[in-house]
C-alpha cells in the first residue's frame, strides 16, 4: 500500500514480513502472483454493507444519517484510501482484480442501498424511481467531496464533527429531492 506495485520489491516484502526471498518464492512465482493473492485476500475479507438491523424500521432520515456516518467512517480510513489508490493505479495491469474489488466494494454497497431504497419506495416513503440510480447518487453525494480530497492527499486529517454535520445536511438535501410528497 505504501509504495504501490512498481515501487515495491520482493526484497522489501521479505524484510517487512520477516522472511527470506526464497520463502516468498516457495509460495509465489513472483511479485504479480503475490500481489494478486494479497488483493484477493482483501476482497475476500470485505465486510458486508452496514445498513444494520434497524434499516427497515427506523425513521428514514435517522437511518440515512446512520448510513452516511457509517459509510464515511468506513471509506475514509487511511488504509481504505490507500487500497483504493492501489486498485485504481493497477486497474489496467490487473483488470480482473480491479473488477473484483469494484464488485465486492462499491457495487455491493450500491446494490444494498438500492434494495433498501426499493423497500422504502414500496412503503411509499420515497417517490418511485430507479433504486440503483438513487443508491449511486446517495453514495456519491455522501462520500465524493471528502474522498476526493483524501485520494489526492489534499486533506490527511478528518474533523469527524464537521463531517457528521455535513452528512446531516447532505441527507436533508437528498430527502428534499426524493421524499414522496
Amino acid at each position: 500500500m505504501a509504495h504501490g506495485f512498481n515501487g515495491t520489491s520482493i526484497d522489501q516484502i521479505a524484510a517487512q514480513a520477516g522472511v527470506s526471498k526464497p520463502t516468498i518464492y516457495s509460495h509465489f512465482e513472483g511479485k504479480e502472483q503475490l500481489f494478486v493473492a494479497i488483493m484477493n485476500s482483501i476482497c475476500d475479507n470485505f465486510e458486508n454493507p452496514f445498513l444494520g438491523p434497524d434499516a427497515d424500521t427506523a425513521e428514514l432520515s435517522t437511518i440515512l444519517i446512520k448510513i452516511a456516518d457509517n459509510y464515511t467512517r468506513s471509506i475514509l480510513q487511511p488504509g481504505v484510501v490507500a487500497m483504493h489508490r492501489l486498485f485504481v493505479a493497477e486497474a489496467e495491469r490487473f483488470p480482473e482484480l480491479s473488477r473484483r474489488y469494484y464488485e465486492v466494494g462499491p457495487l455491493r454497497v450500491h446494490q444494498t442501498l438500492a434494495a433498501f431504497f426499493k423497500n422504502r419506495m414500496a412503503r411509499g416513503e420515497i417517490r418511485d424511481g430507479d433504486p440503483l440510480l438513487l443508491a449511486q447518487f446517495f453514495a456519491a453525494v455522501v462520500i465524493a467531496p471528502m474522498r476526493t480530497r483524501r485520494l489526492f492527499a489534499v486533506e490527511t486529517d478528518i474533523d469527524w464533527d464537521v463531517l457528521d454535520r455535513r452528512n446531516r445536511e447532505t441527507v436533508a438535501l437528498f430527502l428534499d429531492g426524493c421524499v414522496k410528497r
